[in-house]
């Protein structure tokens, strides 16, 4: 008797250790694949961040140009432009002295959020001025998720 509850105890000891092994494999596979699409959804914001701030150079902030106006609202893409925006001309009123902005590194938060930081410069000179005026900045884009499941611009932050 005492012989096969011992074999029973092995048996169920097993099995508990099998269907253990089964579980953790499961958990880390979804641990996996979510962590996959974090990082695939914090880099497609990251170069979308990235195109949307060089358009907005690009066209001097002028959103009528823009190909981004299905995601982000008009007075928010005329304030990605550190450049002299609208009302300032194409650029032919100034010359750029240096303007760059780096890549930026998108967090993505619960709730369908996420957060882009990077960092841009620009200095310029006016015609008929004799000296540069510009600054450096570290702006946040803020996205969220819609209904829609289509990542748009929410908010955006450029401290002085």
């Amino acid at each position: 008797m005492i012989n096969k509850k011992n074999k029973k105890n092995k048996k169920n000891k097993k099995n508990i250790k099998i269907i253990g092994t089964i579980v953790g494999i499961i958990a880390i596979i979804i641990i996996g694949v979510y962590i996959y699409n974090q990082i695939k959804i914090s880099n497609y914001l990251s170069n979308l961040t990235y195109d949307i701030v060089q358009e907005s150079y690009d066209t001097y902030g002028d959103y009528s140009k823009s190909k981004y106006q299905d995601i982000v609202p008009e007075n928010i893409y005329s304030s990605m432009n550190i450049l002299p925006g609208p009302g300032e001309g194409d650029g032919s009123n100034y010359h750029i002295t240096e303007c760059y902005h780096t890549n930026p590194i998108t967090l993505v938060l619960p709730g369908n959020t996420a957060k882009s930081f990077y960092k841009e410069k620009c200095y310029y000179i006016r015609k008929n001025e004799d000296h540069s005026s510009g600054g450096e900045t570290s702006p946040t884009v803020y996205w969220k998720l819609d209904d829609d499941n289509v990542w748009r611009v929410s908010d955006f932050d450029s401290p002085p």
